[in-house]
């Protein structure tokens, strides 16, 4: 080999070196690059080009466990977004001094001290400060719970916009990446390594907002695409999301994909919506956290009803401190639904005396066809067909419609401003109303005064005073009032009267039958009146009412009180029912409003199962603190699995400056033994020009 040979392979020895030296330069001034994955050059042998053939500069990285990174941290920032959106509101709801259900335990301790001293009014002025109290804590609550699903929404609509920055982004380098590789000017590019570095970023960053799956093409091109197999980006395309109100429900955003072309951006016209659990990620997360505080609003306004009917009907089955029947003591308001038409509209009333029937749902009814039908709507979203529930006796020519259910179930009725028919001839109309979602923040108070607490019962008891046995009646409960009951009110004096199906006068019987009559209280002769039915003597007193076989048929809680007779009864004993005139000081109906508290009065949602108030306010804590709990735990659970795929995933492809170090210093040495080549080869070349 002559010194032309040595200045050549030294020449490629150096150059040689040298990209290797670029190499290792390029891994530690990236070490704290995000994004950057470890380049490593490659040098084959070559007897042709002295001694070194081609070099290829590649990227060390784990293709699979990139993959299952980017599915980890797809559930991890699912689970933390899930439980970020619901913090507030488990924390809200949770909290001692802001819980409803301590300020309904302190109103009903007031009203039972204010039921001990039935004429004071400083006693029931408390109570009705307790009273606003709780009327507060429930709108309260739920006005905080919308401003967090106002936020939780925000936070829905910046990842969309974040999503779709990084699909056309992603789109975008793909299309460059494929048009590098087919002109063949990818290899050992540093433009080209860069931009496959920015993409694997890019899907990481989309991994975060949405639940994503990578399959990369022979072209270099990668194909995401969603967990359900809609693609989201590729070289020619790239999908854009939307986030749009729900029709009929403002509170709910609907999700839509459609697609944008890379090199015209022109849009596919088709929309595709998405389901809520097919999207993953972040913003999966935060959807899921809508649904959830949307649920938890509908089951606190529940509870209100519940609350607020129980109050009033008791309420009106007594008397006030002004010797007035009692009227309601809070206003539920009605709920205005939203129609598909503007010729129709559509409101939702909550039926008097029903409240523990009412359920955490919505309610969509669909007309078209000739005909109709009334769904529900709960936790899951999930349609329920529930029109063979609707009372049979709807009459589908009155204007307006009036729509209910058999026996009040769900506690609600609708009111549309057209006929059945008139609706069900059209090609299609769908009302859809939330009848709870709100109902705890519009909820208020209408006492105006201490006296309107109705602490003595409307009716009372007598014993005749000629009976022969020791026998005593009294009063079990009185519980309401009004033209379906024994009692009702007077328009005009504000006073509880008899209605004349009302069973007052009992009359023991010579085989121990309880009797029961309606005697007018105006009759002042010795007329024994009109037989309304008769409880058996094996009754032995007890709940004489309940026990009636009645002549005639009537609702469920007829008469709206109760009586129980205690002790040995004779024939002909006479035992009265009196309306309660001046009985001021009379506490009994005071006792019945306290009791409320221990009365199963709200239903479990979905359930034929009742609760009181205070577990059905548990019961809402549980489904929200569960849900947070879980959803806290889930996060930290796949927060640790995502940290140690990402360790696994850079210990390969990360920068490890103690092993670059060592091989920067390899390479200088080859570097400088190479020089000494070409200065070798210059000494001998020296060495012959100076022999001649």
């Amino acid at each position: 080999m002559g010194s032309t040979d040595l200045i050549i392979t030294g020449k490629y020895g150096v150059l040689n070196q040298q990209k290797l030296l670029n190499a290792t330069s390029n891994n530690i001034n990236n070490v704290n690059t995000v994004g950057f994955i470890r380049k490593e050059t490659q040098t084959y042998t070559s007897c042709v080009d002295w001694g070194v053939g081609a070099t290829y500069t590649r990227r060390i990285y784990d293709q699979y466990v990139q993959r299952q990174m980017y599915s980890d941290c797809s559930d991890y920032n699912y689970y933390k977004a899930y439980a970020e959106g619901l913090d507030t509101t488990d924390r809200l709801l949770s909290d001692e001094t802001m819980s409803v259900a301590n300020a309904m335990s302190d109103f009903f301790d007031e009203l039972s001290t204010a039921a001990s001293l039935p004429t004071s009014t400083a006693n029931r002025q408390a109570a009705m400060a307790k009273l606003d109290i709780v009327v507060n804590r429930f709108q309260t609550a739920n006005e905080s719970m919308f401003d967090s699903l106002n936020d939780v929404n925000s936070r829905v609509h910046d990842s969309i916009t974040e999503i779709n920055s990084l699909t056309r982004s992603i789109a975008n380098i793909n299309y460059e990446i494929r048009s590098m590789a087919l002109s063949d000017n990818h290899v050992n590019n540093e433009i080209y390594l860069q931009m496959l570095d920015e993409r694997d970023r890019l899907t990481g960053e989309l991994s975060k907002l949405m639940s994503v799956k990578v399959v990369e093409q022979d072209d270099g091109t990668y194909e995401i695409y969603m967990s359900t197999g809609m693609l989201l980006a590729n070289g020619d395309s790239y999908g854009c999301l939307t986030d749009k109100l729900n029709d009929f429900d403002s509170t709910k955003r609907q999700i839509y994909l459609s697609y944008e072309n890379t090199e015209d951006a022109s849009r596919n016209i088709a929309n595709v919506q998405l389901t809520i659990d097919s999207i993953g990620g972040a913003l999966g997360g935060y959807l899921n956290a809508s649904k959830e505080i949307r649920n938890t609003m509908r089951e606190l306004g529940k509870l209100a009803v519940s609350f607020a009917d129980a109050l009033n009907e008791q309420n009106k089955a007594g008397f006030t401190l002004e010797d007035k029947a009692g009227e309601a003591l809070l206003k539920i308001q009605s709920v205005q639904g939203v129609s598909s038409s503007d010729s129709y509209g559509i409101t939702c009333s909550f039926i008097e005396g029903k409240g523990e029937n009412v359920e955490a749902y919505d309610f969509e009814l669909i007309f078209a066809g000739g005909d109709y039908k009334v769904y529900k709507r709960g936790k899951d979203d999930t349609r329920v067909d529930i029109t063979d529930e609707l009372d049979t006796t709807i009459d589908k020519t009155a204007i307006p419609a009036e729509i209910k259910f058999k026996d009040d179930k769900y506690g609600v009725k609708f009111s549309i401003n057209a006929s059945i028919n008139t609706l069900s001839s059209t090609t299609r109309t769908v009302f859809y109303v939330k009848p709870t979602v709100l109902s705890a923040s519009t909820l208020s108070s209408i006492i105006s005064k201490p006296e309107d607490f109705a602490f003595a019962s409307a009716v009372r008891t007598r014993t005749g005073d000629d009976n022969y046995g020791n026998a005593v009646i009294s009063l079990t409960s009185c519980t309401a009032t009004g033209t379906n009951y024994g009692v009702s009110v007077d328009a005009t004096s504000h006073k509880p009267v008899f209605n004349t199906n009302a069973p007052n006068k009992i009359v023991i019987q010579a085989n121990g039958d309880y009797n029961v009559y309606y005697k007018d209280p105006s009759d002042t002769t010795a007329s024994i009146g009109v037989l309304l039915g008769t409880a058996p003597a094996s009754c032995k007193g007890v709940n004489v009412f309940a026990n009636t076989v009645w002549n005639t048929a009537h609702g469920s809680g007829f008469p709206g009180y109760e009586v129980t007779i205690a002790g040995t009864v004779k024939q002909n004993d006479e035992f009265y029912v009196e309306i309660n005139e001046k009985g001021q000081a009379d506490n009994s109906n005071a006792n019945a409003l306290t009791s409320l508290r221990s009365e199963k009065l709200t239903k479990t949602t979905g359930s034929s199962q009742t609760t009181t108030l205070n577990e059905g306010y548990a019961n809402l804590l549980a489904l929200i603190g569960s849900a947070s709990n879980s959803a806290k735990t889930n996060t930290e659970a796949a927060e640790a699995k995502y940290e140690q795929t990402v360790k696994m995933f850079e210990s390969n492809s990360g920068v490890n400056l103690d092993e670059e170090a060592t091989n920067l210093l390899m390479f200088q040495q080859s570097y400088q033994a190479c020089a000494k080549i070409i200065e070798a080869s210059q000494t001998v070349f020296n060495a012959l020009i100076a022999a001649f």
